[in-house]
């Protein structure tokens, strides 16, 4: 499904946000406005053809004698804005598959919209009930936005369980994902060590994923070839690496 985003910010980005959204072959104009002190509001409105087709309002008179007022009104219009492009992408994948939801999670998670990830979330939930897939997506943004590290790891922990050895047929390229958030999760929790063995678990499952390989990257660890002599792409190398994780993996 092909998007682009064109975004325009107004000269006064506290006051209002707009962005030009192109979903297939329909073209959206996604505008958010805060009304200012006296109204409270922000007003979130998206245009398909000058006409208005999804309206969202929030009263925010009790943030108003909060800390930093005005550095919250402006994060909620950014995520209010956020939403709303996510709900129109969501609207258009109505009908399609599984997959689908979860590469619009992963690239929302990438570009660091973890709010408007699980918007995507709750949506995808809708046409997906008890998908594990998604719980181990739950259970990492349980984590990382509300802090809750025992409920998350849990939760991931449980998809990951519920999968092992019974993968659903054409969904065995995402099963390092669980692998992933689970590792992930642990790591918003502060279990570094906990973290990388994970990650070096999932990667039996796929010696070369990027996603696990760049976490492994950022502390700078990755084991040596098995066979020091042969390159780490060698197919034998790959098929003893492989052995050696599932050796050690739960």
């Amino acid at each position: 499904m092909e998007q682009e985003d064109s975004r325009k910010i107004t000269p006064d980005p506290q006051k209002e946000l707009t962005t030009r959204v192109v979903i297939g072959a329909k073209r959206y104009l996604v505008l958010t406005e805060d009304y200012g002190f006296e109204k409270h509001l922000i007003i979130t409105q998206a245009y398909l053809g000058g006409k208005i087709v999804s309206t969202k309002k929030t009263d925010y008179n009790n943030i108003l004698s909060a800390p930093e007022p005005v550095t919250r009104i402006i994060e909620l219009m950014q995520d209010q804005h956020e939403d709303a492009i996510t709900v129109l992408r969501a609207e258009h994948m109505k009908g399609t598959n599984l997959t689908d939801y979860l590469d619009e999670i992963r690239k929302l998670i990438q570009r660091k919209n973890h709010k408007a990830a699980c918007t995507m979330l709750t949506i995808a939930f809708d046409h997906f009930p008890g998908d594990p897939f998604l719980f181990s997506y739950r259970g990492y943004l349980e984590a990382f936005l509300n802090k809750n590290y025992k409920q998350g790891i849990d939760i991931c922990l449980g998809a990951l369980k519920e999968l092992k050895g019974n993968i659903p047929e054409g969904l065995e390229l995402l099963y390092p994902v669980l692998y992933l958030n689970l590792g992930k999760t642990y790591l918003a929790a502060g279990y570094k060590k906990a973290a990388i063995d994970v990650f070096y678990k999932g990667l039996a499952y796929d010696h070369e994923d990027r996603d696990l390989l760049r976490e492994i990257k950022k502390f700078g660890t990755r084991k040596k070839p098995v066979v020091g002599f042969l390159p780490r792409t060698h197919p034998v190398n790959k098929y003893l690496g492989k052995l050696r994780h599932k050796i050690k993996s739960p």
